[in-house]
Parts: structure tokens; sequence; C-alpha cells
């Protein structure tokens, strides 16, 4: 939920931005609000999976659509030029994917160079790890009188061939 919403927020203040570049007017805090609720309620399922760059950038341009739509809408009247607008709205698509793809990266940079120290890197998962029994399926209880391979029955008594 964490990435989604951080996804989210990338996304609906660089559109905004440049909404604004362009001179589109500023909609009101409800509406980015609202805006920012549905665009990371649609990026939980994106998050989770891996995209090509072809695709995010399809998907970032489709959202910079959506995103002007709602921008534009809350009665404010007139509209900014097409082609600044287009053109802005073409930057923040390009400008978002960057900082989608490699923002991690350069955050980690940063704090290394300011602080002198590396951010530790998150722990993968060992994928040859595996538990010797699944959680939550039980083991099979020997039966009763299986004989002292068990351990708790008594030993069987064993005769000494007679010579």
């Amino acid at each position: 939920m964490v990435r989604a919403a951080t996804a989210a927020g990338v996304v609906v203040v660089l559109s905004l931005a440049f909404h604004l570049l362009a001179g589109g007017h500023a909609p009101s805090l409800r509406t980015v609000a609202a805006l920012t609720a549905l665009t990371t309620v649609t990026g939980l399922p994106l998050v989770r999976t891996r995209i090509s760059v072809g695709q995010l950038l399809v998907m970032l341009g489709l959202a910079q659509v959506a995103l002007h739509m709602g921008f534009s809408t809350g009665g404010h009247g007139g509209h900014a030029a097409p082609l600044p607008m287009v053109a802005t709205h073409a930057i923040a698509t390009l400008l978002t994917a960057l900082v989608l793809g490699y923002g991690r990266a350069v955050l980690r940079e940063g704090w290394a160079r300011m602080t002198g120290r590396r951010l530790p890197r998150p722990a993968a998962a060992l994928p040859g790890a595996c538990l010797p029994v699944p959680v939550g399926h039980r083991r099979p209880l020997p039966s009763p009188g299986a004989g002292a391979v068990m351990g708790r029955a008594p030993p069987l008594l064993v005769r000494r061939p007679s010579t």
C-alpha cells in the first residue's frame, strides 16, 4: 500500500505541476485528494508486478490524460492552449517514469553522499529456503504398536539361538 501511495503521489504531483506550467487552472484540494486516492487504488495491483518500460509509459500517459481531465473539472472556466498542455503532460509522463524507475537508487546515492553511510538494502527472500514441515500441514502420527522403532514401545525380547 505504501508503494502504491508513494507512486500515486509522484504521479499526481508531477502531473499537477506540469498542468499548472502549461497554464491550466489549479483544482481544489478536495479534487487533488480524490484523484490521489483514485490513483493509489488503481496502482495497487501494478506495484506487485514487473512492468516493461513501454507498458509503464502507456499507463502513465493514460494517467496523465485522466488527471488532466480531473484537474480541468470543478467549475473553473476556460482551458489552456492545447499544444503546450499536451507537451507539458508528455514531459510529466517521461519525468514520472524516470522518477519511478530510478528514484530509489537516486535517493540512496544522495543519502550516502550526504551522510557518508549507505542505507541497508531490504532483505531478499531466499529462493530455496523452506521449512522442513510446511506451516499449516500436520504430519501423520505413527500408529500405536508399530514396534520399537517409535522409541516408546518396550524393546522386543531377543532370544539367543542355542548352541
